[in-house]
C-alpha cells in the first residue's frame, strides 16, 4: 500500500467549534481563506462510537483535515440515527454563504460520511441523503437498533461505500454486522477486513491501518484524485493484493 495517504497532508489544521454541538477540524485560515479565494474544501461528516466523543478520534479527523477536508464531527455520544451528523453537516454547508472563515470555501457538492461502530451505523443512515457522494463506515454496529439505527438504511444508499472490518473485532463482529451491509446494500461496495484489527484498539485514535485507505477513498471520490483509484479498482487493486487485507467487492471492478 502506498504511504502517501497514511502520511499527513500539506495543510496545517485548526480545531474549532460550531453549529449544534459540533467539533470542526479544518485547514487553517491561511489555506481555508487564502488570498486566491479559489480553493473549496470537500466535507466529511463524522459519527462517534457509543459513549465516545470526537476527542477519541481526533488524530484521524485532524489527519483528514491536513489533506484538505473540512471535517464536522458531532459531539454526541449516540449517533446511530445520524440526526446529529446531518445537523452538523447542514451547519457547515450553510457557512459557505455566511461572512467568516468558511465564506466561499466549502465545496457543497463534495460530501462524504464516516463514523465508527454506532457511528458507522449513523454513516449508513447519513448515506440515505442524496447529497452524500462517498461513505466509509468503520466497523459499523447494526444490531438491535442501537442509537436509533434502522436496518432499512442499508438498502437506501446514494453513494459508493468503503466498508471497513477488523478480523479481531469482537464487538461489531464482521459476520453479524458488516456481512449484512455488504449483502444488502444497493450501491457499489468495497469491503476490506484488516487482519488483526480490533474494535477499541485499532479503530480509534489515528485508526491505524485503516487511515491510509480511508483517506485514499475520500481523496478519490471527493477530490477526484485518480492516483488513489488503483488501491480499490481493477483486478489487481492495491488492497486486493495486500496480505494484510481480506477484500470482497460488489459493483466495483
Amino acid at each position: 500500500m502506498r504511504e502517501a495517504e497514511a502520511a499527513p497532508g500539506p495543510f496545517a489544521v485548526t480545531q474549532t467549534t460550531g453549529g449544534p454541538s459540533c467539533t470542526i477540524y479544518r485547514p487553517t485560515d491561511d489555506a481555508l481563506g487564502g488570498p486566491s479565494k479559489t480553493l473549496r474544501h470537500p466535507v466529511i461528516t463524522w459519527g462517534n462510537g457509543t459513549g465516545a466523543t470526537p476527542a477519541v478520534y481526533a488524530a484521524v479527523l485532524r489527519h483528514w483535515a491536513s489533506h484538505g477536508f473540512i471535517v464536522t464531527a458531532s459531539n454526541w455520544t449516540n449517533t446511530g440515527d445520524a440526526v446529529e451528523m446531518v445537523a452538523c453537516l447542514e451547519w457547515i454547508l450553510d457557512q459557505d454563504t455566511v461572512a467568516g472563515p468558511y465564506l466561499g470555501r466549502v465545496d457543497t457538492t463534495k460530501i462524504g460520511a464516516s463514523g465508527h461502530s454506532q457511528g458507522g451505523g449513523g454513516t449508513l443512515m447519513t448515506g440515505r441523503d442524496a447529497r452524500i457522494i462517498a461513505t466509509a463506515p468503520l466497523q459499523p454496529y447494526i444490531l438491535g437498533g442501537l442509537g436509533g439505527f434502522q436496518t432499512s438504511s442499508i438498502g437506501q444508499q446514494h453513494a459508493p461505500m468503503f466498508l471497513m472490518s477488523g478480523s479481531g473485532d469482537t464487538i461489531a463482529v464482521p459476520a453479524q454486522n458488516q456481512q449484512p451491509v455488504f449483502d444488502g446494500t444497493n450501491v457499489p461496495v468495497f469491503w476490506g477486513t484488516l487482519q488483526g484489527a480490533t474494535h477499541t484498539g485499532t479503530a480509534i485514535g489515528n485508526i491505524g491501518g485503516y487511515r491510509g485507505p480511508a483517506t485514499a477513498w475520500f481523496r478519490l471520490h471527493l477530490m477526484g484524485d485518480e492516483s488513489a483509484r488503483d488501491l480499490f479498482y481493477s483486478a489487481s487493486c492495491g488492497l486486493c493484493t495486500d496480505a494484510t487485507w481480506n477484500v470482497q467487492r460488489k459493483g466495483i471492478q
